[in-house]
C-alpha cells in the first residue's frame, strides 16, 4: 500500500510525523512524496493557533479534493481532531480523524498496536538533525491552551529508553533536539529530572550538539543552579527557550501561568550573568482579554529589561473549549494589530543589536540546513543561525561573522 504522509507545527509534531513515516516503512508500507498517488493520505494537524487552524482547514480541503477524486483514504491525524473536530466534518463525513495517537492510527491501517516511543525507528525529515521526544502531553492548565485538550497530562520515557535512543541518534546525526511540550517538567511523574537526563546523555563520547526545548519559568527556578552547570559543556547549544506570555503580573493569572515578571526576569539575569552570549528565546501573546493598555506596557517594558534574541510574538485568538475564549474584555482585531506590529518593531532592534556583536569573530559552526538563494545555515555555539555559501551540510566549520542581521548571521570559512 502507498502512503503520503505530511505534518505541521511544532518539533513535537515534527517528531510525531518522523515516526509515523518510519513505522508504516517498516510495516511495508511504499512511501509517495506527491498525494495523488497514495492510497491512504495522511496530514499530522496543528491547531495552537486560530490562524494556524485556518491554515490546516485550507489543506485539508485540498487533500479531500484529492481523495475524493482518486478514491483514496485521507486521514486527518493530529491535534486538530481532537480540539475542533466539528471543523474536519463540515468539509466531508468521509475524513477520518484521529488525534495525535500512534496505536489508534496503526489499529485503524490494519497493523499491530503501536504506541509512539523512542523504540520506533523514524524516517526522518532532515538527515542531519534527529529529533527525540522525552516527554509527551504536560502539567500546566493554561487558560489559553487548546493542545492539553488534545494531548493531554504529562508521560514522561525513562532516562534508560532515552539514552539508548540518543546513543542510536549520535551515530547517524550531530545534532539532537530534546522535545517535549515542556521538557521543564520531564521526570515529574516518577521522581526523575530534566537535569539528571542530560548528565546522562552527556556522559556519550563524541562531538555533538543538543538543543533543550522550551522550559516553562516555573519550572526552571527549581534546578536552575544545576542546569547552567551543565552547559559549560560544549556540546549543549546555550540556548533558553522560556516563555514570557505576558509582563502583566495580573494577566500572567488570568492566563494560569505559576510565575511572575519578576521571576522570568530573574532566570534571564542568572542564564546572561553564567553566558552572556547565550540565546534567550521567549514567547508573548498580545491582546489577552481584559489586557489594559498599561498592562501591554508591562510587556513592553520586560522586553527591553531582557533583551531576549528571539521573540515568537501571536495575537490572542479564542481557542475550542478555553477558559480563556469566554473571558470578558476581548480585545478588537485591530488593537492586537497595533500591539502585535510595536514588539515586533522593539523586537528586531534588540536582535540586530545583539548580533552585531559577533561582526569579525571567528566562531565554529555545525551545518544543518539548506537555506534560501542556494545558502547553507549552520548554528553557532548559542544556536544562533548562520549563514554559508559554502556546501558543508553535516560537518563542523570554522567561520568569521562578516554580516549581522536581525535574524541570523553570516559567515565566510577562514582562511586554513
Amino acid at each position: 500500500m502507498r502512503a503520503f504522509i505530511e505534518g505541521y507545527g511544532c518539533s513535537l509534531n515534527r517528531s510525531d510525523t518522523e515516526q509515523v513515516r518510519g513505522f508504516l516503512k517498516a510495516n511495508s508500507f511504499e512511501l509517495v512524496e506527491k498525494p495523488e498517488k497514495a492510497d491512504v493520505i495522511v496530514t499530522n494537524t496543528c491547531a495552537v493557533k486560530e490562524q494556524t487552524e485556518s491554515k490546516m482547514l485550507r489543506r485539508i480541503r485540498q487533500l479531500n479534493a484529492i481523495a475524493e477524486k482518486k478514491k483514496s483514504t485521507l486521514v486527518v491525524f493530529g491535534c486538530l481532531p481532537k480540539i475542533n473536530p466539528e471543523a474536519i466534518s463540515k468539509i466531508s463525513g468521509k475524513i477520518t480523524q484521529i488525534g495525535p495517537n500512534l496505536q489508534e492510527l496503526s489499529c485503524f491501517l490494519g497493523l499491530h498496536a503501536q504506541s509512539f516511543s523512542p523504540k520506533i525507528e523514524e524516517e526522518k525529515s532532515n538527515q542531519f538533525i534527529s529529533v527525540i521526544p522525552i516527554a509527551r502531553g504536560c502539567l500546566g492548565d493554561c487558560s489559553y491552551c487548546c493542545v492539553k485538550n488534545a494531548r493531554g497530562d504529562l508521560h514522561s520515557y525513562s532516562i534508560r529508553e532515552l539514552d539508548k535512543k540518543f546513543k542510536t541518534a549520535i551515530k547517524e546525526t550531530k545534532e539532537i533536539w530534546l522535545t517535549a511540550q515542556d521538557t521543564g517538567c520531564y521526570g515529574r511523574d516518577f521522581g526523575e529530572s530534566l537535569p539528571k537526563l542530560l548528565r546522562e546523555l552527556l556522559r556519550n563520547k563524541g562531538d555533538f550538539r543538543i538543543r533543550v526545548g522550551m522550559i516553562n519559568p516555573s519550572h526552571l527556578v527549581s534546578f536552575l543552579d544545576q542546569y547552567l552547570e551543565l552547559f559549560s559543556d560544549e556540546r549543549l547549544y546555550r540556548f533558553f527557550h522560556i516563555p514570557l506570555q505576558s509582563g502583566s503580573n495580573p494577566v500572567l493569572r488570568a492566563m494560569n501561568r505559576p510565575y511572575t515578571k519578576g521571576d522570568f526576569l530573574f532566570l534571564v539575569k542568572r542564564i546572561r550573568k553564567r553566558f552572556p552570549s547565550a540565546v534567550v528565546a521567549t514567547d508573548v501573546i498580545v491582546g489577552f482579554p481584559g489586557e489594559t493598555g498599561q498592562q501591554f506596557k508591562e510587556t513592553v517594558s520586560v522586553l527591553e529589561k531582557a533583551e531576549p534574541d528571539v521573540v515568537n510574538i501571536s495575537r490572542f485568538g479564542a481557542r475550542p473549549n478555553t477558559a480563556a475564549a469566554l473571558m470578558p474584555g476581548q480585545l478588537h482585531g485591530m488593537e492586537k494589530k497595533r500591539r502585535s506590529r510595536i514588539l515586533t518593531g522593539l523586537c528586531k532592534e534588540v536582535s540586530l543589536r545583539r548580533n552585531k556583536r559577533f561582526l569579525g569573530e571567528k566562531q565554529r559552526v555545525l551545518v544543518t540546513e539548506r537555506g534560501s538563494k542556494g545558502n547553507f545555515v549552520g548554528r553557532n555555539q548559542n544556536y544562533k543561525p548562520v549563514v554559508v555559501k559554502e556546501n558543508l551540510l553535516g560537518k563542523f566549520a570554522d567561520v568569521l561573522v562578516k554580516k549581522a542581521f536581525s535574524t541570523y548571521l553570516y559567515a565566510v570559512p577562514c582562511s586554513k
